[in-house]
């Protein structure tokens, strides 16, 4: 049955990637996933929180505040679904910038392979906060992720796909962490946007930043990720601070 449900969905992941449509994501949440889903019967409830600080080189009086909220539901042993409400502020005034569903499943650990594997994708809307146009499109974001001792590493080669412009985008996030205890990760995350996954822009066309990042452990049922970013080419934003806190809800009922 788990090989099945599996295969079914990557079915429909490569039909949705195929359809002659793409679509970029705003940086609504700034996060490398892991491969792990949200158990069952726990919700997830999370906020993300991003400021850019200073805006890219052609546009540094770039400043927008965005929030995300993420609820996220384990349906399954190795399924969960999420849903987002994106927002924008800039100069004060509070936008809704659309919202996405995201089904993603995972590879049973009883299967035995030597790293993390799942994969989860986002289909919905996005408003520009400035024209009011609309873009519906989807994002298709393998997941591999490996502990080695307090060693840890994810790897997120995500296929951005728009269904308004046709494109499909390559937008890769890396995460490295090292546990310094039991209560607290540090390291880096790196996230990029080449442009056109068959035909890349040029390099100082391309977007790449990279974070320091630190990762919080204080209670079971809390999750706390803050890092500050530096944009490494001119059309990345300069300086990004970013932080998101989640809550999980255990819903099962003791009998």
């Amino acid at each position: 049955m788990q090989y099945r449900i599996l295969y079914n969905y990557c079915i429909l992941l490569m039909a949705i990637l195929f359809t002659k449509n793409s679509f970029a994501q705003d940086a609504n949440e700034i996060q490398v996933y892991g491969s792990a889903t949200t158990p069952k019967y726990t919700t997830m409830v999370e906020l993300h929180s991003n400021y850019t600080s200073t805006g890219p080189k052609f546009n540094e009086n770039y400043h927008p505040f965005l929030q995300t909220l993420e609820v996220t539901t384990g349906i399954s042993e190795n399924f969960e679904f999420g849903f987002y409400v994106f927002t924008y502020n800039n100069n004060g005034k509070t936008q809704y910038t659309g919202s996405n569903i995201r089904p993603r499943v995972k590879v049973p650990d009883n299967w035995g392979l030597p790293l993390g594997i799942s994969l989860s994708s986002e289909i919905g809307c996005s408003i520009d906060p400035t024209t009011k146009d609309n873009d519906w499109g989807a994002e298709i974001r393998p997941i591999f992720d490996k502990t080695v001792g307090a060693h840890y590493l994810s790897f997120n080669p995500n296929v951005g796909v728009s269904f308004t412009n046709k494109e499909y985008l390559f937008e890769p996030n890396i995460k490295y962490a090292y546990s310094a205890s039991s209560k607290a990760n540090l390291g880096f995350e790196y996230y990029g946007n080449t442009g056109k996954l068959f035909n890349p822009t040029r390099l100082p066309n391309q977007e790449h930043q990279l974070f320091l990042a630190l990762d919080l452990f204080l209670h079971p049922l809390y999750e706390f990720n803050f890092g500050i970013g530096r944009g490494l080419t001119n059309a990345s934003n300069g300086t990004t601070i970013k932080c998101y806190v989640g809550r999980r809800i255990n819903w099962k009922h003791s009998k």
